[in-house]
């Protein structure tokens, strides 16, 4: 009876430890925060003609600390109502992340945009004009690439609520301040999502119960069955 004690208490000790090793290791993430973490400052960008993307967005002016920071991002037009003046203009922009978008474009098809962003296919012309399908502030858009049209119909089957996962990208909102709507484009960059899932998750928790499943199992048969009567 002691040493059945003993080895029960080992499983527990280690199942402490497991759990401990995982929040350490995955972090945990309040539900409240569980999206990019953006400057809540005025930033400008200075926009490139792209050819993997629409445009080629470099952000300017971002402080330090964020999950964005000075460089070049891969750009998308949301916005066909203006041109945006390309490079060595730049424009002044608020960074909102698509998960939660300013009051205007709340209603907007993000989870659409997010799902055709994590999986393209076809070329950059295709991709914009499935991405004006789902947002343009100007009218509706009628895509006239095939390609484009794939795009559309895989994010209508596959797409409703999606939402990026850990290393996958996350449109931002690039939003024009201090000019009127029909001098800069709103549009958006990829931004890779580096929040980790809240700990403790369904899946992390299952991975717990299934190490601590096995170690039981291996002290039943190996550490139990050494006891002597």
């Amino acid at each position: 009876m002691p040493s059945e004690k003993y080895g029960l208490t080992t499983v527990m000790a280690i199942f402490m430890l497991i759990a401990l090793f995982m929040q350490v290791a995955i972090g945990k993430v309040n539900a409240l925060d569980d999206d990019l973490n953006l400057p809540s400052t005025i930033v400008r960008i200075e926009v490139f003609n792209g050819t993997e993307s629409y445009f080629l967005t470099k952000l300017l002016d971002v402080p330090e600390g964020y999950d964005v920071t000075n460089g070049t991002y891969l750009g998308w037009c949301i916005d066909t109502r203006a041109e945006m003046t390309r490079s060595p203009a730049t424009h002044p922009v608020k960074l909102y992340s698509s998960l939660n978008p300013p009051g205007d474009l709340a209603n907007k098809s993000w989870d659409m945009v997010n799902y055709i962003l994590n999986h393209k296919r076809g070329n950059a012309t295709d991709i914009q004009q499935a991405i004006w399908y789902f947002i343009n502030l100007d009218t509706a858009y009628t895509p006239t690439s095939e390609v484009a049209w794939e795009i559309i119909n895989d994010a209508l089957a596959n797409g409703e609520g999606y939402v990026p996962s850990y290393g996958e990208k996350i449109a931002v909102i690039c939003y024009p301040q201090y000019v009127l709507p029909s001098e800069v484009q709103v549009s958006i960059i990829e931004v890779t999502n580096t929040v980790i899932p809240e700990f403790p998750s369904s899946q992390i928790m299952l991975i717990i119960l299934s190490a601590t499943l096995l170690i039981t199992v291996v002290f039943n048969r190996g550490f139990f069955r050494r006891i002597k009567p």
